[in-house]
């Protein structure tokens, strides 16, 4: 009985010894559900450079002449747009994004009197305006 006593506190004390250097050590390599600081600080600023980018695009956008001839033709206070553009939320900026992409590159290319660009860019104005 002595033994067995002797025995089960020697495996009580060998596992309390034991646990924490288990808990201590450091993840392997291999162990693909620790996220490090690298890989978290990777994805956040992608997640920002998307937004930022879209953000961008559409101020490039709202800075050209012909939007702004537009805007003036039409009542709209650019300023305005311009402050409530840079106030929308992630979200908002996903709704407003697949129009800007469409407008953005006929802009570029000097096309900014296509019927459909003048359209686009309408709808975007008043869009930022409803949200602000």
């Amino acid at each position: 009985m002595r033994i067995m006593n002797t025995s089960s506190v020697v495996l009580v004390l060998g596992l309390l010894i034991a646990a924490p250097v288990v808990a201590q050590e450091s993840p392997g390599a291999e162990d693909s559900r620790v996220l490090t600081s690298a890989a978290m600080d990777a994805a956040l600023a992608g997640h920002e450079s998307a937004a930022d980018h879209q953000r961008a695009e559409l101020n490039r956008l709202l800075s050209q002449p012909q939007v702004r001839d537009l805007a003036l033709d039409r009542g709209i206070d650019i300023e305005r747009v311009e402050s409530a553009a840079a106030g929308l939320s992630d979200d908002e900026m996903n709704e407003i994004s697949p129009l800007v992409a469409k407008v953005a590159p006929l802009m570029r290319n000097g096309l900014g009197s296509v019927t459909i660009s003048v359209a686009a860019i309408i709808i975007i104005l008043l869009i930022l305006i409803l949200v602000s």
